[in-house]
């Protein structure tokens, strides 16, 4: 299955959800399907209105649906959790009442085992881990306490302090004509006027393709990394030779534009030429900030709004965090210009 389509993370709590998930899709589908087969089974005669067991079908299914949604936060989706708790719980006494007034077989039970009775104690302990699931209690990280840490974590720690870092492709091409890709989550706004983008690369200790090749040309590319190609724009962080291009080794397309000597990449929406302005080297770490001067801008027409804002949410961009984590991005909405003594409001996207 994609990674897309399941939890990041897959504990108990997931698991029983997305199980739920699965036999309640089949079960609805297996009804809706075949209303009379179970009954002939269980040795019962169908009923009068098949629609009906369809109709409870059809409701079985859907509630799949609020299980798979739950699966990716229980703490959040507890409500849909203890709706369905309830329902587990609620099927058996009616049940019991039926058996009373001899409405229902014995056999009948069946079905009240495998959709209600087997899931009490799972959908039990997550409804209790979602409801009082507690956030920890503070973890605390002095300058010694840093200075301390071994390497790597502390490189993992601190990188994922910033937050949420935009993922592009920077392509660019050496003095054989042979491209490269590498993806970064360093660039970002320098100014509209004129439109400068900046862009931090790591010091230079190891041989570094993507300077090499923006000092020697003066061009490059930055490219939106999307859903669709996460996993091969990740891959480019590799350690290639030089002679090998990225493109070709992850499997992504090089696309040229107006005698722009630099590649971009074809399976991205959103595409920057830039030419370089400026290098600058900071002198605490060794790492390189490049200035560049935006030449060059393609996207899809349909995300430009009537202002200029550009809805990527509408190509998918994806975001990082940390070193590895990709992220999905979605708009809480666009709010109004601050100004003092007044309200803070969304923006009207009528223009």
């Amino acid at each position: 299955m994609c990674k897309k389509l399941i939890p990041h993370k897959l504990d108990f709590y997931s698991i029983t959800l997305l199980a739920a998930a699965l036999y309640n899709f089949l079960w609805g589908s297996y009804v809706i399907l075949f209303p009379e087969l179970s009954f002939t089974i269980l040795g019962v005669s169908p009923p009068k209105y098949k629609e009906l067991w369809q109709c409870i079908g059809m409701i079985v299914g859907v509630y799949g649906i609020g299980y798979y949604i739950a699966a990716f936060n229980p703490r959040k989706h507890w409500p849909i959790v203890l709706v369905g708790f309830l329902g587990k719980v609620f099927g058996p006494i009616g049940f019991i009442g039926a058996l009373i007034q001899k409405i229902f077989p014995l056999s009948f039970g069946l079905n009240i085992i495998f959709n209600d009775l087997i899931w009490w104690i799972p959908f039990f302990l997550t409804l209790k881990y979602a409801l009082t699931q507690k956030e920890s209690s503070p973890k605390i990280f002095e300058t010694s306490d840093l200075e301390n840490l071994e390497k790597r974590y502390r490189v993992k720690l601190i990188n994922s302090l910033s937050g949420f870092k935009s993922a592009n492709l920077i392509g660019t091409v050496d003095e054989n004509s042979i491209t490269n890709l590498s993806i970064v989550s360093s660039v970002f706004h320098l100014g509209a006027e004129p439109p400068l983008i900046g862009m931090i690369i790591r010091p230079d200790t190891a041989k570094r393709d993507t300077l090499d090749n923006i000092r020697k040309t003066k061009q490059y590319t930055i490219n939106h990394v999307n859903e669709d190609i996460f996993f091969k724009a990740h891959q480019t962080s590799a350690r290639y030779d030089s002679e090998q291009s990225e493109f070709s080794e992850v499997g992504l397309t090089e696309a040229f534009r107006n005698n722009f000597i630099a590649p971009f990449v074809k399976e991205s929406y959103i595409k920057i030429g830039v030419k370089l302005i400026r290098e600058e080297k900071i002198i605490e770490n060794g790492a390189h900030l490049i200035i560049g001067e935006i030449v060059y801008i393609e996207f899809p027409e349909h995300i430009l709004e009537e202002d200029g804002h550009l809805d990527i949410n509408e190509v998918k961009s994806v975001a990082v965090s940390g070193l590895d984590e990709y992220q999905q991005a979605y708009s809480l909405g666009r709010l109004q210009y601050a100004k003092k003594d007044t309200t803070t409001t969304y923006l009207d996207r009528s223009f």
